[in-house]
């Protein structure tokens, strides 16, 4: 007969595994939102730059 005991650990390890896999998941996701949001914000920059640029050139001409 198995002891209970050890069957609660092992429920509990798995438990834990199932947890950290959870947070490692999460972690990666995260990770790319941020970079995904990281390239929206130089796209912006380089539109911005792009309008500063035009405004220049068409105060100099």
């Amino acid at each position: 007969m198995v002891n209970i005991g050890d069957m609660i650990f092992q429920i509990l390890m798995l438990l834990i595994l199932i947890g950290i896999a959870g947070v490692i998941i999460a972690f990666i996701i995260g990770l790319k939102r941020l970079i995904q949001k990281q390239g929206a914000n130089e796209k912006r920059l380089q539109r911005m730059e792009q309008k500063l640029d035009d405004m220049l050139k068409n105060k100099e001409s």
